[in-house]
Formats: C-alpha cells, structure tokens, sequence
C-alpha cells in the first residue's frame, strides 16, 4: 500500500468513527427522549394528578425550589391555591422596593405570587405590574428571571402534549414608570432574558445573565469557567474605564484568580451543581460628581452554607470540628439566641475565614480563600466620596443568615505556623470568639434556599489612578 493509499485509508477510518460516534449519540439522545415521553405519556394513560407532570417535566432548579427545598420561599405548600378572579387575567402587583436584601418579605410575597399564579395556572394571561415599583434590586430581579425561564422551559415541555398544553398563553409586564427601573429591565432583565428585547443604552454597563451547568461535558461547558471568568473582569473593566478608572497588569491578574475561585465555589458549593451570574452597571453625573454604580451577583441554588457544613458527609470533617468547638464556646457564653444568632449563623460567618472549605482538603489544597479575598479586591477598588458610605456594600445572603460588608470592619491578618492567612470578626477585639456586631452578622426570618453574593459598590473618578506602576 503507497502512502497516498495510506492517507485515504486513515482519513476514511477516521470519517467512519466519526460517523459512528454520531450515530451512538442520535441513538442515546433518541432513547432518552423517548423515555421522558414514555414517562409522561404513563402519566396520560391514567387519571393523571398534575403534580405527577410538574415532578417528570419541571427543570432541575425549579423542582428543587417547588419540592425538594421545605423552606423555600415558593415551596409548593406556601404557594396560593386560591382561584383567579378572572380566567383571563392575574396581575401580580411588583412591590415599592423589590429587594431580597432590604426588603425582604414584600419581596419574597411578590415572587411567590408569581409562582403560584404561573406554576398553578390560574389565568390565562399573567401580568406583572411595575406601576409600584421605584427600585429594583439586582439579587431580586436574578431570583425572579431564573425562576421565569424555568417556568417557560417546562410550559414548553407541556405544550408538546395536548393533554397538558399550558393554560397560560402570555406572561408580560406592564407600567414601567421609572426610568431606572425601565433600564434595568431592558438591559438584562425580563424583557432581554425572555423576550430578545434589550436595549442598549449609553450610561449602562451590561453583563448579561450567565447560567452555567458543571455537570454539563460539553467542551464549552468544560471551558466555562475562564470564558466567564474573562467576561466578568472585562465587564469590571468596562465599568471602571465609564469614571476614568484603570487597574494595573497585577491587579487585573489579581482580579482574574479572585473571580475564577468565586465561581468555583458556586459551582462546587452548589448541590444543585449550578451557578447564576449577572452585573449591571450605571454611569451617573450628580451635583458635579462623576461615578458610577457597580453591581454583580453571583447565586446558586441548593444546600446554604451551614446545610453543607451540617451534611454528615461533608469531605472536610476537620473544618467541621472547629466550627462544632466554635458553637460549644458560644453555647457556654450564652452568644446564642432564637431567630437572632443561631449556630447557622456563627457557621456560615466561619466559613468566609481563609483556609476554611467544606471541599475535600485534599482534593483542593489551595482553597477556602474566595470569598475573603473577593470582598478585599472589590472594595479595594470603591470609592471614597461620602455616596459610598450609603451606597457600597457587599451582602451574602444563605439560608437564614445575613452578612453584610460596607468597610466598617476590615479583613485582618494574622500569622499561625508561620503561615499568613486573613480573616473578618466583625466585632471590635477582632477574635472570633467573640459575638460579632448583630448590624453587620444576623439570623434573618426570610429563607433563601442557596447562597447570593451580592455586591453594589460605588466607583469614582476623583479617587487616585489605578493605571501600570512605571517599570
């Protein structure tokens, strides 16, 4: 055989594996399809119950809020099973200030509505009214815009049988009558996530909706990681060069591990195995002060922090005997108090700490310092005007805890073993042992069923430049 033989021989094996391999794909993708379609059509040969299809079609994220989440906000017993007052209509009413963080109960009511009336069915048209509404909080919009995708994912599973086509034919909104409000929206809310219909506009900054799944093996999912690692720092970026800002070789780096290992964390800290990311940012001019408003949130959906560390198979015992020692000198000095400072409370404070992972330490040596170091480099970079003191914080909302980040307590560092590591008390000694300052660390009443990150931070440009040291 001469070698142009050979050639043609290698490339015709090559094209037959490759159509092989496409051709076991077609096969496992048409043998699942036809399984969920067998599920649910055992479903329709019977006297079906509609919670049977809610548990065979709804999305992963959403089944786990609906079902599997006993104290999710949207939990199946908490959703309103009373009837619409029109077939044709439901308006869900958007509160004043829809905000997880500063408004918690009216917030969490609104998004419940929602749900029932959409996972209930209840009209044919559900609306959803801003007339209300003068703000809008970026952890509250993610909240509701994921739950809305999920949602229309499972109407569109349904619509395909026409036993189960959805009653519901239109979800919109209605009466934006703030402009800020009308921006958000239209730049990466609602209208851009479910209707294609954003807008671009000169004083926003936009890093759009980003879901990632890590159980997905595509190469693009694989690479996921660094693409929005990439994309979130090019959008830090883009909003610091709005108020005459640059970052420096090193901090841009500095930035890039920061944000890389935070979403590592909602990946891996998330037993739902997803992570949601989005950013927004507003260039403003006020009273001759030019700055801007940054904002990014980074959520995921299942186990909240404590539940992680509590979970008897969390691969870190040695973290967790700390933590259990920790709780044992608060019981002592009676630091403990009912729907005030709870043990989840005290956890998921220790868990910020560097060096503090509920990942296998072995398995991921160098971790347990994102979520520390993400707060030092963003507030490294705020501004210093008297705005910030009302404007920039940082919150982690999870489960029944909330803390709070605004530079009134600083990231200390100390050395143990000769090794340097930085942690955060939130109380004056600056020593864990002691109950930190219930304005900053707290056991709130609304429960979020996973962990929000969330940051609004104010950047300006009359702070010093940020641009590369001279060689």
């Amino acid at each position: 055989m001469n070698s142009n033989h050979l050639v043609s021989f290698n490339i015709s094996q090559r094209r037959f594996r490759r159509s092989q391999k496409s051709k076991l794909k077609r096969k496992s993708k048409r043998f699942r399809l036809n399984y969920k379609n067998e599920q649910l059509r055992s479903y329709l040969r019977k006297d079906y119950n509609y919670f049977d299809v809610l548990h065979a079609f709804l999305p992963k994220n959403l089944k786990y809020l609906i079902f599997e989440s006993d104290f999710s906000p949207i939990n199946i017993d908490t959703l309103n099973y009373n009837k619409s007052t029109s077939l044709l209509e439901e308006v869900c009413f958007v509160p004043k200030e829809f905000s997880l963080i500063s408004k918690p109960k009216e917030s969490y009511d609104f998004v419940r509505d929602v749900a029932s009336a959409l996972i209930l069915q209840k009209a044919k048209k559900i609306s959803i009214d801003y007339s209300n509404c003068e703000k809008i909080s970026l952890d509250a919009q993610i909240f509701l815009d994921v739950i809305l995708k999920d949602i229309i994912s499972f109407y569109k599973r349904c619509s395909e049988y026409k036993k189960t086509r959805p009653a519901v034919k239109s979800i919109g909104g209605d009466n934006v009558v703030v402009d800020d409000v009308r921006k958000m929206l239209w730049s990466i809310g609602s209208p851009a996530i479910h209707a294609d219909s954003s807008i671009r506009y000169s004083d926003i900054v936009s890093y759009k909706l980003c879901i990632h799944n890590s159980l997905s093996k595509s190469p693009k999912s694989i690479n996921r990681k660094d693409i929005d690692t990439t994309n979130l720092v090019d959008y830090v970026k883009d909003s610091l060069a709005r108020v005459n800002r640059e970052l420096s070789d090193d901090k841009i780096e500095d930035l890039c591990i920061v944000i890389s290992e935070i979403l590592i964390n909602a990946e891996e800290h998330s037993s739902n195995k997803f992570r949601f990311s989005i950013g927004y940012f507003t260039e403003k001019n006020d009273n001759g002060l030019h700055y801007g408003v940054f904002r990014l949130v980074i959520m995921n959906f299942g186990q909240t922090i404590y539940e992680k560390f509590k979970d008897p198979d969390c691969p870190n015992p040695n973290s967790v005997q700390k933590m259990k020692d920790l709780s044992q000198v608060y019981n002592n000095k009676k630091f403990f108090s009912p729907k005030e400072f709870e043990e989840e409370t005290l956890w998921t404070l220790y868990s910020l700490q560097e060096g503090v992972t509920c990942t296998d330490p072995i398995e991921y040596k160098k971790r347990g310092n994102g979520s520390i170091r993400f707060i030092e480099s963003f507030f490294n970079i705020k501004g210093e005007n008297e705005l910030q003191k009302d404007i920039s914080q940082m919150t982690i909302l999870s489960g029944n805890t909330k803390i709070v980040f605004d530079g009134t307590y600083k990231i200390s560092e100390n050395v143990m073993n000769g090794e340097k590591f930085q942690y955060m008390t939130f109380n004056e000694s600056g020593n864990i042992m002691n109950k930190p300052d219930a304005n900053f660390v707290s056991f709130v009443q609304n429960y979020f069923p996973g962990t929000i990150i969330s940051a609004e931070i104010i950047f300006n440009e009359d702070d010093l430049s940020y641009g590369n040291e001279p060689k």
